[in-house]
């Protein structure tokens, strides 16, 4: 059986949810079927350098500039052909995407897929307008919710054929090669009498609503006054929401940790993730998927693909957006109930261990590229 050579496409592999996926599809691609070459725009960033150290071949800086230079489809299009390239799998960065379907075109008609990785974006569309204008040389745009499906279809108008789902997956996290619960505290200076601990990862950025659950952290504390929070991540919003913690009067309740490159490290000091995003934007994310391996119950608003992943009432709850009095019910009604939380945490954690494993992405993603060069 022919050995497929797949050439990944990107703008550069920072450390985020997208680009994150595409990193555990590379390294759980079937290594005798399919080889996989990383391509960047620009440097290959912390996750590209990550690839490389795995084995993965990474060529960068093929079009640095923003936009890219007009030669730099045909600078591609030769590294395409030199390599041997079967097909082009670009992230939905838009610079490498129009780049990609050029460099296809220019390297002899190579199958293109893009993922989509949000429902929305902060003030415009998933598939912004120079994306579109060549979407017509993608072969298949891969969805990674159902929810997000029917947004694309119904918003923005994609034809139905045009997508398939492959819903997001991670490798499970291991709990017996990471800190207890209590060491796991101890490392990040939380008291015995912090408890319990809530913490919510995303970066600081409008659309994930961190006054929310700021709000709903100052209501929570009314009935259990020992509780903790974790805001994992950094962005333009830092400044402000601490001001707002210390008007509220939580501050010393509140840690702010920053950009972390262990949050499987600090993961297992929570007993409740939380995520209170607005609408646009948030579909599956991998941020509550690890939490959940971890069997720690997840507090979500009912947002993108949120209610494909965490069954209200059974791995979590889940509440309306933009309602931090709903939020902070949630919470309380986990926390204030170890027979609840607990049942939710073994819930979560089976639910990712049996449907939202970076395997069965990988597998999923293998069947689209073979059906890709098949009707190519």
């Amino acid at each position: 059986m022919k050995h497929v050579r797949v050439a990944f496409l990107v703008s550069t592999l920072v450390t985020g949810g997208a680009e994150r996926q595409l990193q555990h599809l590379i390294l759980n691609l079937e290594r005798e079927r399919f080889g996989s070459r990383l391509y960047t725009l620009r440097g290959p960033g912390p996750i590209g350098e990550l690839l490389a150290e795995r084995g993965v071949p990474v060529t960068s800086q093929l079009g640095p500039g923003k936009p890219p230079a007009p030669w730099v489809p045909l600078r591609l299009a030769h590294q395409l052909k030199r390599d041997g390239c079967d097909l082009l799998y670009c992230l939905d960065h838009t610079n490498a995407v129009v780049v990609g379907v050029l460099a296809s075109k220019l390297a002899g008609n190579l199958p293109v897929l893009m993922p989509v990785h949000t429902t929305g974006q902060w003030g415009r569309d998933s598939i912004p307008k120079p994306m579109r204008m060549v979407l017509g040389g993608v072969h298949k745009l891969l969805a990674i919710a159902e929810a997000q499906r029917r947004y694309l279809i119904e918003s923005e108008g994609i034809r139905p054929e045009k997508i398939t789902v492959i819903r997001n997956g991670i490798p499970p996290l291991d709990p017996k090669a990471l800190p207890t619960k209590d060491e796991a505290r101890a490392a990040l200076g939380l008291g015995p009498a912090e408890r319990p601990v809530i913490g919510i990862l995303a970066m600081l950025r409008p659309e994930k609503a961190h006054e929310n659950f700021l709000e709903a952290g100052r209501q929570l504390l009314d009935q259990l006054p020992g509780a903790a929070f974790l805001i994992v991540g950094d962005g333009p919003r830092r400044a402000a929401l601490e001001e707002l913690a210390a008007r509220l009067g939580i501050a010393a309740r509140v840690h702010f940790l920053g950009v972390r490159t262990d949050v499987p490290q600090i993961l297992p000091a929570f007993d409740l993730s939380v995520l209170a995003s607005h609408p646009r934007v948030e579909t599956l994310p991998l941020s509550q998927m690890e939490a959940m391996s971890l069997g720690i119950p997840v507090v979500a608003t009912r947002v993108g693909a949120l209610h494909e992943l965490v069954t209200d009432g059974v791995e979590g709850r889940l509440v309306p957006h933009g309602d931090p009095s709903a939020l902070a019910g949630a919470m309380i009604a986990i926390l204030s109930d170890a027979e609840t939380a607990r049942a939710a945490g073994e819930a979560a954690r089976l639910r990712i261990h049996s449907d939202f494993t970076a395997q069965r992405v990988a597998r999923e993603t293998e069947a689209e590229i073979l059906a890709a060069l098949q009707s190519s």
